[in-house]
């Protein structure tokens, strides 16, 4: 029973990962059609095929809002902030931020140790993306413990504040760490190996990662944030409103791909997901599906988007940004979330 269970489980862990390869090509493919600017996805993901308009309208509106969000909370807070990327994969935001002169004083990103064994095989091969480790903003750094749990060794340039393992990347103000956030455990260290000021606002992000997660382990995540970080922000996209037809096809594809959502059960609706912060903790918790989101995006950029594509079928992209959402919950100095500019 052990090797068969622990089969379906190698099964299922592949599935998820897989899906990290599915949402970089999405990205991709947005950038190529001009949906938007991010000039470091081509080196994780140097060519990808077309994707249909409304997957493209769909990662537009999940990116530009988790982009500009984030960009907010940075800007609130002076840049003296933290933000933690969990399941991460290949996302850019950090290059992206960084190169908009918003690099906070700490940028954590966890994901399992064959993604980010990839993640740093391409960090060290690209010099765009390496010399922002090399060269991250003296005027946020402070003095911190160097102390580190993780082995670390000198990278290519030993004059460089950037020290790496096949498994880890540890900077002043970037960490690159393979976690299995299903595991309690995983958390309690990441304080001391990420040199993570308790004190400073923090942003956690998860991008369609608490859904593969058993409910147990999301509850134990968001909580840690909680009571970790009494200045917080959790921020979390995924699909809800999985009750009904359109619901359980989603359901099934992943499910033909050995891809289980354990989490979709945890939080079916929009109040579900509000529930789920405040009785981790959190004093305010807000969920909103991706129609309203995009109702509260620049109305030029959505504008833009609708021109790029040739597109009739808009009951399609309504039902589709249905069963998807971002939600949140705040504490302390911690700001309701903007997605403005």
């Amino acid at each position: 029973h052990y090797f068969i269970q622990s089969n379906l489980s190698a099964m299922t862990d592949e599935g998820i990962r897989s899906t990290n390869n599915d949402a970089a090509h999405c990205k991709r493919w947005c950038v190529e059609r001009g949906y938007y600017s991010d000039p470091f996805i081509k080196h994780f993901v140097p060519h990808t095929s077309s994707k249909s308009p409304e997957i493209s309208r769909g990662y537009y509106l999940r990116t530009q809002s988790v982009w500009q969000g984030v960009r907010n909370f940075v800007r609130s807070h002076g840049r003296k902030c933290q933000i933690i990327n969990v399941g991460a994969g290949s996302d850019t935001l950090f290059w992206n931020i960084s190169a908009e002169g918003l690099q906070p004083v700490r940028f954590v990103e966890l994901d399992f140790v064959q993604i980010v064994m990839k993640k740093i095989r391409t960090i060290t091969r690209k010099e765009e993306l390496f010399s922002v480790l090399k060269h991250e903003d003296s005027d946020l750094t402070r003095e911190e413990d160097q102390s580190r749990d993780v082995a670390e060794q000198p990278s290519r340039d030993t004059s460089s504040p950037c020290h790496m393992t096949k498994t880890a990347i540890s900077s002043p103000h970037y960490h690159l760490l393979s976690v299995d956030l299903r595991a309690e455990s995983s958390l309690s260290d990441l304080l001391t190996t990420c040199s993570l000021d308790p004190a400073l606002p923090t942003l956690v992000l998860a991008e369609c990662v608490l859904c593969y997660m058993p409910p147990q382990a999301s509850q134990t995540l968001i909580s840690w944030t909680s009571s970790t970080f009494p200045h917080s922000t959790f921020l979390n996209y995924e699909p809800c409103n999985m009750g009904d037809r359109f619901g359980s096809i989603m359901v099934e594809n992943m499910r033909s791909r050995d891809c289980e959502l354990p989490g979709i059960l945890a939080c079916p609706t929009l109040d579900d997901q509000k529930a789920r912060f405040i009785s981790a903790g959190f004093a305010r918790a807000t969920a909103l599906d991706m129609n309203e989101v995009m109702r509260l995006l620049p109305v030029e950029g959505v504008a833009r988007m609708s021109r790029l594509e040739f597109f009739d079928e808009v009951e399609i992209l309504t039902q589709l940004l249905e069963h998807y959402c971002l939600a949140w919950g705040v504490q302390g100095e911690c700001g309701e979330v903007v997605f403005s500019e």
